[in-house]
């Protein structure tokens, strides 16, 4: 592969286009940022600031510690300054109800995610099956979103770390185009998508960075930003929360690897990543699985993409994945 070769390639499910621009990376800001907060403020989210957030809606905490007080590993609380607003008994299938939550990802002050151990991190995504459990048996609510932020570029307003979810009264666009894809080639054709898309990546490895034996995280073949990764299970699963414990844990353990990894590469600390999981209702559609996609914030979103739902990216993922190896 030329290293200044350029390339257009079509995204099967979404559509959108990704020109891979290799010389664009020489440009002196594509490839690292600098997303240190260097901020002196109160930080509402450290342990014994308690009283500065809004009640806690669910935690993972020492025995016998009481809600609202320290002892707390994750916190789960309500948005102060939420995107949806609390379900109207009135008019509860408003497109605007909902719930916005923020999981407190520790109790230290802690600005960069992957300075947290493997325990750490098992924690957090322990606390996001928990409240996707508890959103799931709330009335109107029919998805709910995780995603985090970190660091300014990424659009975090807070620098402690923390992510938050989203629960709304409708399915996301991007969501129902993904698990109405997959059911449409398994209704038409029989094929598993996300196992026939893990069974190919795996034969030649190219776009392959980690594995365990429970998810495999790889490089998409289409992927909009440089060294965008996604974590995928091996086992047909369509919904996070309906995961056993054990496989919350290792997924866990590898988003901590593949984010290490990202943090060495790249020389930044600013991404987000987000949680695609099917619809509370209904039965689990066949051909979808969750997946967590990891968007590398390393330049930013422009014109060309904001008016044409369409991309470039400077790395091609065959290198990203060779990159994120270290080989």
């Amino acid at each position: 592969m030329s290293p200044d070769r350029h390339e257009v390639r079509f995204d099967p499910i979404h559509g959108w286009p990704v020109i891979y621009a290799p010389p664009r990376a020489r440009r002196p800001i594509s490839l690292s940022v600098n997303t240190g907060s260097n901020s002196d403020q109160v930080n509402p989210f450290a342990e014994h600031s308690e009283h500065l957030t809004t009640p806690e809606r669910l935690a993972i905490r020492a025995e016998g510690t009481l809600p609202n007080q320290p002892g707390w590993r994750v916190r789960i609380i309500p948005n102060k300054y939420p995107v949806l607003v609390t379900p109207d008994p009135a008019d509860p299938a408003s497109l605007a109800s909902g719930y916005h939550d923020v999981i407190v990802e520790s109790p230290q002050p802690v600005e960069v995610l992957t300075e947290l151990d493997e325990e750490q991190f098992q924690q957090i995504f322990l606390a996001y099956k928990m409240l996707l459990l508890e959103m799931r048996n709330t009335p109107g609510i029919v998805q709910a979103t995780l995603f985090k932020n970190q660091g300014r570029a990424a659009g975090a307003s807070q620098p402690h770390v923390h992510s938050q979810a989203m629960a709304t009264t409708f399915v996301p666009p991007a969501i129902q185009r993904e698990v109405d894809y997959a059911q449409q080639l398994w209704q038409s054709e029989g094929v598993d998508y996300y196992q026939n898309l893990l069974e190919r990546e795996m034969s030649h490895q190219q776009r392959i960075v980690f594995s365990n034996e429970s998810a495999v995280v790889l490089c998409p073949e289409v992927s909009r930003f440089a060294c965008e990764m996604h974590l995928i299970p091996r086992e047909p699963s369509a919904r996070f929360e309906d995961c056993e414990s054990t496989l919350v844990r290792e997924t866990a353990s590898l988003m901590r690897r593949a984010l290490l990894a990202l943090q060495n590469v790249t020389g930044s600390t600013a991404f987000n990543y987000v949680l695609h999981s099917a619809p509370f209702a209904g039965n689990s559609p066949k051909g979808f699985r969750w997946h967590w996609e990891i968007y590398p914030r390393l330049s930013g979103i422009a014109g060309w993409e904001l008016g044409q739902e369409s991309f470039v990216n400077p790395v091609f993922p065959e290198t990203a994945a060779r990159l994120l190896r270290g080989n």
